[in-house]
Parts: structure tokens; sequence; C-alpha cells
């Protein structure tokens, strides 16, 4: 555990105050306005998650950027079908700082090798037209800060990727659709991860 009960307290607050900056970058992006309670929800409890599962205070800030990153740039791909570079690709050299702050050279190389593994898995469905580029610059993103605390917590956020971007792929073909936006799907399955991959891999 990361944080104590005064610093969960930190997190909450912090959170709640970014919402409306996140819903700002939205509407911009997109010219459509998420409404500001879902978005100070989706927020609130994933910086109460990353409180509670962060493996030290340099990795709950890599988290809390790409989470910030993540829940604009999900928002954007829900509405316009795109993860803007200008989002994801800044939070790289941010997390890669944090990463390498750590002076941990075992945890460097397994955050880099399941960032490294995970473009190379999403690359593959980018190629054969399954998904986009921005899902494969994302997915790197991901698996270096889920491959930050452990190989598991990657292995289990791509798996839960796969899982919650199945449902969503049935659900739109049921309704008669064919597009669907993947980051979403990808960013709630790392944050499954984060909250699980203690207890799966007890």
């Amino acid at each position: 555990m990361l944080f104590p009960g005064a610093l969960y307290i930190g997190a909450a607050t912090a959170a709640l105050l970014a919402g409306p900056g996140l819903g700002r970058c939205v509407a911009l992006a997109t010219d459509r306005h998420p409404d500001p309670r879902l978005v100070k929800s989706v927020s609130l409890a994933v910086a109460l998650l990353i409180a509670w599962r962060a493996d030290g205070l340099l990795h709950g800030v890599a988290l809390g950027t790409v989470a910030a990153v993540g829940i604009a740039a999900g928002w954007i791909d829900v509405y316009q079908r795109r993860l803007p570079d200008v989002l994801i690709l800044p939070a790289y050299p941010l997390a890669g700082a944090l990463l390498i702050a750590t002076g941990d050279p075992d945890m460097l190389l397994r955050a880099v090798a399941c960032a490294a593994i995970a473009m190379a898995l999403y690359g593959i469905g980018c190629a054969t037209g399954q998904i986009g580029f921005g899902d494969v610059k994302l997915a790197g993103l991901l698996g270096l800060v889920t491959g930050w605390a452990a190989w598991e917590a990657a292995a289990l956020a791509l798996a839960a990727a796969i899982l919650f971007g199945g449902g969503q792929a049935v659900a739109v073909m049921a309704m008669g659709r064919k597009d669907f936006p993947y980051g979403p799907a990808m960013l709630t399955g790392a944050a499954a991860a984060i909250a699980t991959e203690p207890w799966i891999f007890w």
C-alpha cells in the first residue's frame, strides 16, 4: 500500500480537482462534453486504486500521469475513434524518467520488456487491420506502468483487455455495428489487472 489514510484523501482531492480539466480536454478535442459527474467519478475511482496498489511513490506518480492521459484519451476514443498522440506520446518520457529514477535495473528491464511485448502483440493486430496504431502506442504505455510492478500484472492487463474488448465486440455486433473504440477496454483491463494481480498470483 502506497499511501496512509491522509494521503488517500489527498489523492481523492487531486482527482476531483483534475476532473473538470480532463472534461475540458475532451471537449476541446471533440466538441462534445462528457458528463462532469461521470468524469469525476472515474477519476476518483482510479485515484483511490492507484493509492491502494502503486508500488511506491514514483510508480504512483507514473500511474497517475497515465491515468489522467487515459481518461481523456478514452473519452476521445469513444467519441471519435482515435487516441491522440498529443496525449499519449508525452506520457512516455515522463513515465520513463520516473522509472529510471527508481534506480532499479531489474524493474527498468521488466517494464521496458513488457512495453515492447505489448506493442509487438498489438502491432500484429494493427497490421491485420483489427485495431488502430493509436492502440499500439497506448499498449506500450500501459505495458510500461503495469510491468513496472510485475510481469504478472502486465500479462493480466493484456488478458483483461482482450476479455473486455471481446465482450464489447459481441455487444456491438449484436447491435448491427462493426466499429468500436478499443482504448477503453485496454484502460479498463489495465485497471483491473492493477487491482487484482496480487490476489490472482498470490
